[in-house]
């Protein structure tokens, strides 16, 4: 292989330049920049391609003919004269397939070059669906990718994962990485350590007006060139730029309102007190006397319907303005945003304030330079969802929950904390100031070689205050906390990437062209937190540090480098077969120093045989892909040998103390090792009228490092090694078609399809299990999520019903069993903990559709998930209350059905009620809390769904009418997202989880901020 290279090498040298340096622009018919463009001397063996700006220069004597050819565009042959400057225009080629995909590093590439699976969407369809965070514009959209979020929350995080779980770790951090013009940033989401509030994933930052186009790259061997960070995937954003032109100014502006989408079932009949009796001062919020009863002696007394007043109606505002331009030499591009939202959960808010600048020049026919700039300030009130919403499960259905503050100031209450007066007073707010910036620059010094250098620096603190007030000093008041707490966090981050690279291009001839890139890598991420936490506020309602009777402080602080050495090799034969290999080492500072370098390889193929084979007319394209490739992947900062932590209760009485983490790192850790082999087909038929994608891939991530328990006799509980192996394998189908096209009508619709299965292949010998996460259930109905080896990652354990006949080493529950029926007359419990469902879907997919009929434009995106369980706390704790419509049997008889210990029938008839039942026994707390509430099984539920994501209708106003006005264009357009949402879960949208979006325990939805519906309308003005 190193002949091979070092051959190929050398034949990108063996010519000497003759002739003219003609150099210019190629565009497409909208005056857009056209990257890789091949350009060839038709005569002789020259060639070159364009650059990401459209930017081209090549020898050439006068005479002699250029032959422009791109994917998508008719080719255009233009003979050489005396100019040295030639700028040229490209036209669309209908019967061609077109599409470019922005890959590593930016590149630039046609996708029938690709011999991996990658997918695009461009800025109408990232703005069309109105999501404020940009990871959510991908939901429904790309195959294989799976996003869940924190509900409606503002500022939701969102997670994405591509091709399922890639490490065994519960910390790892299994999401793509994300790049911005060629620069890697941190999308990392740092949730607060008491409480969850869905803090937003750092995506979240960037302003989606913005972006012009979204990459997805899956596996290895699409990733392979970033090396260790995007072992998950990667996520390559490409902003908008100035095009060479008049000035361009738009603007858009667009009003929300949003609403709760989805409430579970609720009674209504039963109101405060226990056991059937009425009591306005008991704790107890539904197992009281009937409502309708009690209003025949109580005055007012009635059902509140807490659940639908306590949201608020969210209002969203969005503006963004933009204005571009550009001459021969330079463009440039500016923009500013502003996102207010207010949630529907009361006093939860956030903002987005964004500004973007760049710009390219060309100072010469060799060298030129762009840069950009983008400041985001970002943050708001983050209301503890879970404790709004577990307040709410508390208070009493015939209690007005909005009328919940006295007139001086403290908290009207009955008894229980009101969920409102909680919302309002205890705060906690971020504040959230970031740079993104990057600078650009190339040398040509021939028309084969090309010297390039990108720089970028990501950085952001993050300032966050949480206030939990304490006591007023009023008579009678009931205080939130009876001493009062601050806590003042902050956090700062700062990303550096140096990226120097050689490019050496060659076409030998008609039938040769290739290209080489040979780089190295340089990453730095410096982070630093701090938080100071005082409690016991001396002075009432003055809310600082210095107010409280003790303080305590914590500082955490960590460095990371990474380098890296990288080449790529591209071979395209007679455009209908291109090779592709490349080849990383990468040195990390978290590894031992004997193992911290470390090299992977890869390489794929495509063949696009109808460019090569007489192929039927019907079919327009085809294409067969394959790849192989190998990345490797380190750990976190630090965590080598024993390292020391200070505990919480220092620095105490003017002493310091620290102690020896539980935690021990392996010094002989070895990196990670994820090798993916991936084969795909593209086929188009028709004229390009119906396209289909293919893809069947199998990844195993070996070596794994995660934290595994160990004896305490050691001094340690868990040690840090590589001790396990994962394995993903699946299908993704991606199939378009243009319906209908027709001068005044069009009908393009875009389905994807992907189904992954995963498996635990190893864990080191000694481990039983890997435990991922655990949430609590009432009476033993806690649910966990945990590895065995031979078994699928997401698994969900819990205790069930006993079944008659059960295998005892069955580890999966048997539904298919009957009940075993106790001898007090109800099902028997089994506590050992069984497989009840997978929390990770099989089955994912979505369907775009658009239309446009004159100047009306119709969108709609449905997207669905299918063969998939989660655990449903929100429903643990309304039957614990009583609150869920089917405790309506409470008074009711039943014979449950099920069989004796002996096998035979149960007959045995018993009461569901509370207390004494009318056949004289003692019930105690009833079915629903002696029972039902005790079984994980009763609420490991199917959560699949089919969401009407979004749909959007809009008015482009005609051109008769816009030259009678100041705009160069004029959109109108209405929009709504989540306003359909079928599924057999039993709940608020199933969609939403209870974990910040870096945590793996994605089955659980605790009792997160409900998911919401929204309705927008939108104006954008051109001039």
């Amino acid at each position: 292989m190193k002949n091979i290279l070092f051959s190929l090498f050398a034949l990108l040298f063996s010519y000497t330049l003759v002739g003219q340096i003609i150099s210019g622009k190629v565009t497409d018919n909208m005056d857009a920049p056209l990257p890789g463009v091949s350009i060839v001397v038709t005569q002789s063996n020259t060639g070159t391609t364009t650059d990401f700006d459209g930017n081209y220069s090549i020898s050439a004597t006068e005479g002699e003919v250029l032959r422009f050819s791109y994917l998508g565009m008719k080719t255009k042959e233009i003979p050489i004269g005396n100019n040295e400057i030639l700028n040229v225009q490209l036209e669309e080629d209908s019967e061609q397939l077109s599409e470019v995909i922005v890959t590593a590093f930016g590149i630039s590439q046609e996708k029938k070059a690709l011999g991996y699976a990658a997918q695009s969407i461009d800025a109408e369809a990232i703005t069309k669906t109105k999501q404020t965070n940009l990871v959510n514009a991908l939901q429904g959209q790309v195959a294989g990718v799976q996003i869940t979020n924190s509900g409606g929350a503002p500022g939701q995080s969102a997670r994405i994962i591509i091709r399922g779980i890639n490490s065994l770790d519960p910390q790892a951090d299994n999401q793509p990485l994300f790049v911005v013009d060629g620069v890697p940033i941190d999308n990392s989401t740092v949730e607060s350590t008491n409480t969850p509030r869905g803090l937003s994933n750092r995506a979240a930052d960037i302003n989606p007006a913005d972006v012009e186009s979204m990459s997805v790259l899956k596996g290895a061997a699409a990733t392979a060139l970033y090396g260790v960070r995007a072992a998950n995937g990667a996520i390559i954003i490409t902003t908008k730029k100035g095009q060479k032109g008049q000035v361009r100014i738009n603007l858009n502006t667009s009003v929300g309102f949003e609403e709760l989408n989805r409430l579970p079932k609720l009674q209504d009949q039963y109101g405060q007190g226990f056991s059937g009796e009425y009591d306005p001062t008991s704790f107890w919020p539904s197992w009281g006397a009937p409502i309708s009863e009690v209003a025949e002696s109580v005055p007012g007394h009635k059902y509140q319907d807490n659940w639908n007043r306590a949201f608020n109606t969210g209002v969203q505002t969005d503006h963004s303005l933009s204005i571009s331009g550009g001459g021969d030499k330079a463009t440039f591009y500016g923009s500013f945003g502003r996102f207010d939202q207010k949630g529907i959960i009361p006093f939860s808010d956030w903002a987005r304030t964004t500004a973007k600048l760049s710009g390219t020049v060309q100072v010469s026919e060799k060298f030129d330079f762009s840069g950009s700039i983008n400041y985001t300030n970002s943050g708001g009130n983050r209301v503890p969802h879970d404790r709004f919403m577990e307040r709410m499960m508390y208070w009493a259905e015939t209690q007005d929950v909005r009328d919940y503050i006295n007139t001086d100031g403290t908290m009207k209450t009955y008894g229980n904390t009101n969920p409102i007066y909680d919302a309002r007073f205890s705060t906690y707010v971020d504040n959230v100031n970031r740079i993104i910036g990057n600078l650009n620059l190339n040398y040509n010094p021939t028309d084969w070689l090309t010297l390039s250098y990108r720089v970028g620096t990501d950085f952001y603190s993050d300032a966050r205050t949480e206030i939990t007030p304490g006591p007023k000093g009023i008579d009678g008041e009931q205080p939130l906390s009876s001493t009062g707490e601050i806590e003042e966090t902050r956090i700062n981050s700062r990303d550096i990437t140096s990226n120097f690279y050689i490019s050496l291009k060659k076409q030998f001839n008609d039938d040769w062209n290739t290209s080489l890139r040979l780089g190295n890598d340089i990453f730095e991420r410096k982070y630093d937190r701090v938080t100071a936490t005082g409690s016991d506020f001396v002075i009432p309602e003055f809310y600082n540090l210095n107010n409280t009777r003790q303080i305590f402080a914590d500082q955490g602080k960590s460095i990371r480098r990474l380098v890296g050495f990288y080449g790529d090799l591209m071979v395209n034969f007679k455009e209908y077969l291109f090779f592709n290999v490349t080849g990383r080492n990468d040195i990390s500072s978290t590894l031992p120093k004997d193992n911290n370098s470390f090299f992977y390889p890869s390489v794929n193929l495509g063949y696009v045989f109808s460019e090569h084979l007489n192929t039927p007319s019907w079919l327009t394209f085809g294409k067969l892909r394959a790849s192989w490739a190998q990345v490797g992947k380190d750990t976190n900062p630090h965590v080598l040998g024993a390292t020391f932590v200070s505990p919480d209760v220092f620095p105490l009485d003017g002493q310091v103390g620290f102690s020896r983490n539980s935690t021990f790192g392996d010094p002989s850790l070895k990196p990670e090792l994820t090798t993916s082999l991936e084969f795909g087909t593209q086929l188009a038929f028709f004229d390009g009228r119906l396209d289909l994608d293919l893809t069947y891939y199998k990844s195993n991530a070996e070596d794994q490092i995660i934290p595994v328990p160990i004896s305490d006799g050691t001094g340690f509980s868990s040690y840090i090694t590589n001790a396990g192996e994962i394995e993903n394998s699946g299908i993704e189908i991606v199939l378009g078609g243009d319906i209908v096209q027709n001068k005044d009508f069009e009908w393009t619709a875009t389905a994807n399809l992907s189904m992954n299965n995963n498996e635990v292949k190893a864990i080191r010998e000694g481990i039983d299990e890997i435990v991922v996460g655990s949430q609590f259930g009432y009476a033993g109905s806690t649910v966990t999520m945990k590895l065995i080896e031979g078994e699928a990652y997401g698994n969900l354990y819990g205790t069930s019903y006993s079944r008659f006949g059960a295998d005892e080493n069955n580890i999966f529950l048997q539904h298919n069993l009957p009940l075993i029926i106790g001898d007090d007359g109800f099902p028997a419990r089994n506590a050992n903990q069984l497989i009840l469902g997978n929390a990770v879907p099989k089955w994912i997919g979505g369907l775009r559709n658009e239309l446009r009929y004159k100047n009306f434009e119709l969108s709609v995106l449905v997207d669905f998930r299918a063969d998939v369980e989660q655990y449903n706390q929100f429903d643990n704790f309304l039957s614990a209350f009583g609150k869920n419509e089917y405790t309506l049997a409470r008074n009711d008889f039943r014979v449950f059905d099920g069989v004796l210990e002996d096998g035979t029938s149960n007959t045995q008839q018993v009461w569901l009620g509370q207390g004494e039942g009318p056949d004289g026994n003692d019930y105690g707390a009833g079915f629903w809390r002696n029972d039902y509430r005790g079984i994980t099984e009763n609420f490991v539920k199917d959560a699949s769904y089919i969401k009407l994501r979004s749909i959007s209708l809009a008015y482009n106003l005609d051109e008769r009418i816009l030259d009678r006005t100041p705009f160069a264009s004029l959109r109108i357009s209405l929009a709504a997202n989540n306003i359909i949402l079928y599924s057999p879960w039993d709940g608020f949208d199933p969609e939403s989880f209870s974990a910040g979006a870096g945590g793996n325990a994605i089955g659980f939805t605790g009792l997160g901020f409900p998911g919401t519906q929204s309705y927008y309308l939108t104006l954008n003005f051109g001039l």
